[in-house]
């Protein structure tokens, strides 16, 4: 079964880990598939630590993708050459809007929160507006009120609890000696929130924490959740994967929303801090794949 999963995956490591953590319930589930992660993300590299495949293509336009050029796009002849039985589009509908029916396999979307309107987008050209009908399944990876999709799996966790570091293992990985409670800080959105939030809690450290902190800006730990079992504090964003790896692992934490486009991170901290998770929703997705 060969397998791909799309994101341009620009800002921040996010939906790239979002793309290992498909692959690693793959592997988990024993499913027999030749899996590659295509993307635009300067964080691809990341699938190298869980020996994945990834090809890199450059970010193209309207222009470059439209009805009568995307013949010629790096986009449409990657995929062509890849020749997935599944396409997995993480969020980014419109950028296979104009061939998608060009497309012979089976198609999933993934939507994290967005607000309706990311559904409809104005270009100079026309307006595109998303059709469920030319997906098999378009699923919310989390939950969210939308009149887009109804289709709904728990949100996506790079590990199950079983899967991550004991606590005597983190600790020795962390160089901590566990006299003193640890914070872990972990920030991965966009270029200048680590510095910018890290000034905000410094004062952690006179009140007796040991403060470990990390980015994939900067080569950090990752996947981070491998070293919860050590942690007693964590601080970070409240984008996707932090926010539900938080709630997933029932760690103590502070979150910092970030102002978005199309996603309300306070929104997501107000409204989801109590969900209970069934399962991890990386499984979930993989019975869906399995049945497509």
């Amino acid at each position: 079964m060969r397998i791909v999963y799309y994101t341009p995956g620009v800002t921040g490591s996010g939906h790239i880990v979002q793309g290992i953590s498909i692959g690693n319930a793959l592997l988990r589930n024993r499913v027999d598939a030749e899996y590659t992660i295509l993307s635009s993300s300067p964080f691809a590299e990341l699938a190298d630590r869980f020996s994945m495949e990834h090809r890199e293509i450059p970010l193209e336009g309207e222009k470059e993708l439209s009805r009568e050029n995307f013949s010629s796009s790096f986009l449409y002849k990657s995929l062509a050459e890849l020749e997935p039985e599944i396409l997995l589009v993480d969020l980014s509908w419109y950028m296979i809007q104009r061939f998608i029916e060009e497309l012979p396999c089976k198609k999933v979307l993934l939507s994290m929160q967005v607000s309706d309107a990311f559904f409809n987008v104005p270009l100079p050209s026309g307006r595109l507006t998303f059709d469920p009908g030319m997906y098999d399944h378009v699923l919310k990876t989390e939950p969210f009120d939308s009149s887009i999709i109804s289709e709904q799996i728990n949100p996506i966790i790079i590990r199950n609890k079983e899967e991550i570091l004991s606590r005597e293992e983190a600790m020795a990985q962390l160089q901590v000696r566990g006299d003193k409670p640890v914070c872990l800080f972990a920030f991965n959105g966009t270029p200048g929130e680590f510095e910018r939030t890290k000034k905000m809690y410094s004062y952690l450290e006179e009140e007796g924490y040991d403060m470990i902190y990390t980015t994939n800006y900067r080569g950090g730990l990752f996947p981070a959740v491998d070293y919860f079992n050590a942690v007693d504090l964590l601080i970070c964003g409240a984008g996707y994967n932090a926010f539900w790896e938080a709630v997933y692992f029932e760690k103590e934490t502070i979150f910092v929303p970030m102002r978005r486009r199309f996603e309300d991170q306070r929104r997501r901290v107000e409204e989801c801090l109590e969900y209970q998770f069934e399962e991890n929703g990386a499984d979930q997705l993989v019975d869906i794949i399995y049945n497509l």
